[in-house]
């Protein structure tokens, strides 16, 4: 019986056949190069951040505890749609 060999991205975890493949996946992923924290609602981590990352779009991230239920969710989303369609078209 053949081994099967497959490789790994170690960022997103796709697994590919190659490992050339999988290097190339790697080095697509960016890095954060900056983070903003936007709100604290309680304790010590922040609950609201924006990202920049090295081709300059930002992403929002929200903690998701269920708590948040208005405008601040849906301003989040739809700024983080926006930057995906905006990067995919690229």
């Amino acid at each position: 019986m053949a081994p099967l060999i497959y490789y790994k991205c170690a960022k997103c975890k796709m697994t590919y056949s190659s490992y050339e493949n999988a290097e190339r996946c790697e080095n697509s992923h960016l890095s954060a190069v900056s983070v903003k924290e936007l709100e604290y609602r309680y304790g010590v981590y922040p609950s609201r951040i924006t990202l920049t990352f090295s081709d300059g779009v930002e992403w929002d991230y929200i903690f998701d505890d269920s708590f948040y239920m208005g405008n601040e969710v849906n301003h989040a989303y739809d700024k983080n749609k926006r930057n995906f369609e905006k990067h995919k078209s690229t």
